[in-house]
């Protein structure tokens, strides 16, 4: 088996060979995957926080799936909640928000977007910004 080629990243004080993947002939992406990644995770959540000391905001925000830990570690660093974008609804969600989006890649309306807060444990939210409602 060969050696997949790889090109060498260090974020946050950590080092990562990341591996390239030709998306087509002459063209190569390094794939960086922090899912289960913990240390790369908790290295970029703690200098993200510092980043973040002089800005004044309210939540985070990511998208569905592999930045999942990545915002779950930013909240433990910063205490603040953190919400999730899905591109539709699921029922065990709960009352979340909801907005029709139009797709970037169709200019279609697709599936309703939806938010769900997720304070870190212990935090002591406003009552507006600790629930959500439909619009």
């Amino acid at each position: 088996m060969t050696q997949r080629e790889t090109y060498p990243i260090d974020i946050a004080g950590v080092h990562r060979e990341l591996p390239l993947f030709e998306i087509k002939p002459g063209l190569r992406i390094a794939i960086l995957n922090i899912l289960g990644d913990t240390e790369l995770v908790t290295a970029c959540a703690r200098a993200l926080a510092e980043k973040l000391k002089a800005v004044d905001y309210d939540v985070l925000v990511t998208a569905e799936a592999k930045s999942i830990p990545l915002a779950h570690a930013l909240s433990v660093e910063t205490g603040k909640p953190y919400v999730i974008l899905r591109k539709s609804y699921k029922p065990y969600m709960g009352d979340a928000l909801r907005a029709e989006t139009l797709s970037i890649t169709t200019g279609q309306p697709q599936a309703a977007a939806s938010m769900r807060f997720c304070p870190p444990r212990g935090a002591k939210l406003p009552p507006s910004k600790a629930t959500s409602a439909r619009p």
